[in-house]
């Protein structure tokens, strides 16, 4: 694992910061390397994961001195790759990935990427063509942004952070980001805060050269199927693939473990983690659980439930006291606004847990594959509850619908049912990205003091979607924006602040292309995350398997009251909220609305002041 960054008009000044600005990507090592010829540079810092020897150094350049190569991440099946590379002639001077993929793609061009199974965002330069080809994983594991120049030149790197230091990148605010962050409480690929900057989105290659730049989709999921086997059966077909995806994530050189939240999604990988171990006759697996005060939130019992189940030596890590304090590194880690407050427990989480291992597997993505959000089960019944009359809908029961309470303290069924009302009158794309965003279009624009209200971005990648039936069209769409842009952001971003690796199985490319296959009835046939829990049913005991689901999310509706307030109250004022861009009436009536108890703006709260740290930061 490790940090990139280059340009085609690299100065030594740039590489030299960047490699500093990714040090906490890369500790363990770094590089650097500059084509006399033309200028282009590429930096490193490494993470030595595999092959701890100096075989994995980069930038790395080929045998026959034309092609180089820097790369972040991990490929799953190099040594499959690497046996096949050999049959062809190929010779290797050390153990790791690197080497592999830079001869996979010396011999078959971009289209070697389709070989791949992994996480990673590669750069490769062809000495010969002048060509710099950039690529990131299908699902947008690994990050990946760059900057088009003046004079027809590109920079690129791993963090926003750490691109910023490369002189002539246009760092003023791109005011169509400002709108979709306070939409998604993030900023959705291709867009950055800034102008200049824009993220590679997942499952794509950039070809630069002679100053040109083209974008060009090598895949994207597709969640489109019709395949009906009965349950038992679909089962028997994913088990052996999350199988594979587990046990291909466990080859490390370095300690590793997996954080269990005794959920169902990590729960089966740490069953199937076990598995593995007793049968290499390994040491047990270790498993990292994040505890809080607050029991609504807590899940020590659970997880400790299943650890105990697999024979796992388990480690309990209390959520830190004073995680807000974090509010100004977690900043730092994005490079940009970022609005889920989650990612501050994974930051405290990541921080502690490498103290006892350097990779982690984790149950990311499982939601979004297996269907295991409530909004899916909501979109299904917003077709019946349309069957109503309309009168009754629109004059009575969403009007009623607004006098409907909600708690902060961690029980969300109320908004939930709320929100369901509200939205199911909509059409599928409208009603899907208002449960999904946080500030409507309205407040948007009175926040922004627009002349009309902006469009809602998840709306438009909804309609984008190549499926109509719901169930397909709300996983197509979190696959492509939830997914990458919130919850892959924060794991990498966060867990690399600490120098940790995680890997997340459920995702594996193979696994979400054989689901996408079967037919919505089967992935929702007897409720949320059916699929997985069938699975699960061959790994663990039936009461970790029927346990009601519970997000891994902070107290943040409690710190508001508490550890927050303060701090609400100095940074969130009329000139803060100026100097970001907003207006400060409709800020005004959201904290009353707050103090009043009747709705939970508290992650709209933590938004605004996540964006006046970003602002007081950059």
């Amino acid at each position: 694992m490790c940090g990139i960054a280059g340009s085609t008009r690299s100065t030594a000044g740039f590489l030299a910061q960047s490699k500093t600005r990714l040090r906490h990507r890369g500790p363990d090592a770094d590089g650097q390397w500059v084509d006399t010829e033309g200028g282009l540079g590429f930096a490193h810092t490494r993470l030595k994961v595999i092959d701890l020897g100096d075989g994995g150094a980069q930038p790395m350049v080929s045998d026959c001195g034309r092609y180089v190569l820097v790369y972040n991440g991990e490929v799953y099946n190099y040594r499959e790759l690497r046996a096949e590379l050999e049959a062809q002639g190929d010779r290797f001077r050390s153990s790791s990935d690197t080497e592999v993929l830079l001869n996979l793609l010396r011999r078959s061009g971009a289209g070697g990427v389709a070989r791949l199974v992994g996480m990673f965002a590669f750069a490769l330069w062809d000495r010969e063509r002048r060509e710099l080809l950039l690529c990131r994983d299908r699902l947008g594991i690994k990050p990946l942004v760059y900057a088009e120049l003046d004079g027809g030149h590109l920079a690129f790197a791993s963090e926003i952070h750490a691109l910023k230091a490369h002189p002539g990148v246009d760092l003023s605010v791109d005011a169509h980001a400002l709108s979709e962050f306070l939409a998604c409480l993030y900023v959705p690929a291709p867009r950055t805060i800034y102008q200049g900057i824009r993220k590679l989105p997942p499952g794509h290659l950039l070809r630069w050269r002679n100053g040109n730049v083209s974008l060009e989709k090598y895949w994207a999921p597709a969640v489109t199927g019709g395949r009906a086997p009965t349950l038992d059966e679909a089962a028997e077909e994913l088990l052996p693939l999350v199988r594979r995806a587990v046990v291909e994530r466990m080859v490390a050189d370095v300690p590793l473990g997996c954080f269990l939240s005794g959920g169902i999604d990590s729960s089966v990988i740490a069953a199937l983690m076990a598995e593995e171990a007793k049968a290499r006759g390994a040491a047990p697996v270790r498993t990292f659980t994040m505890t809080f005060k607050e029991a609504a939130y807590d899940e020590r019992a659970a997880a400790g439930a299943v650890a105990k189940h697999i024979g796992a030596t388990h480690t309990e890590l209390p959520a830190g006291p004073r995680l807000v304090d974090l509010l100004d590194d977690y900043v730092t880690g994005f490079g940009e606004p970022f609005g889920n407050p989650t990612a501050l427990l994974v930051n405290d989480l990541s921080r502690k847990a490498r103290e006892h291992v350097t990779v982690a597997l984790v149950g990311d993505g499982g939601d979004e594959v297996f269907a295991g959000y409530p909004r899916y089960k909501g979109g299904l019944l917003a077709q019946r509850y349309r069957r109503l009359p309309g009168w009754l809908r629109r004059r009575v029961i969403e009007p009623a619908s607004r006098l409907i309470p909600e708690s902060s303290g961690g029980r969300h069924a109320l908004r939930r049912a709320r929100e369901f009302l509200a939205g199911a009158n909509y059409p599928d794309s409208e009603m899907f990205s208002s449960w999904v965003e946080y500030f409507d279009p309205e407040e948007r624009r009175q926040l922004l003091g627009l002349d009309a209200a902006p469009e809602r971005p998840i709306a438009r990648l909804y309609e984008d979607s190549p499926s109509r039936h719901p169930l397909d069209a709300m996983q197509q769409t979190d696959l492509v924006s939830f997914l990458p842009g919130n919850l892959l952001a924060y794991g990498d971003a966060m867990s690399m602040r600490h120098s940790l690796e995680l890997r997340l199985p459920l995702i594996d490319h193979r696994l979400v292309e054989a689901v996408g296959t079967l037919a919505p009835g089967l992935r929702f046939q007897t409720g949320m995350k059916c699929l997985l829990k069938a699975v699960a049913r061959r790994l663990l005991p039936r009461a970790v398997i029927e346990r009601p689901k519970r997000g891994f999310n902070p107290p943040m509706g409690v710190w508001l009251r508490t550890d927050l307030a303060a701090m609400v109250a100095e940074r969130i004022t009329p000139a803060t909220m100026a100097a970001a861009g907003l207006e400060w009436a409709p800020v005004a009536r959201l904290l009353k609305a707050q103090r009043r108890g009747m709705r939970d703006h508290s992650l709209k709260i933590w938004a605004l002041l996540v964006l006046d740290a970003w602002r007081r930061a950059a």
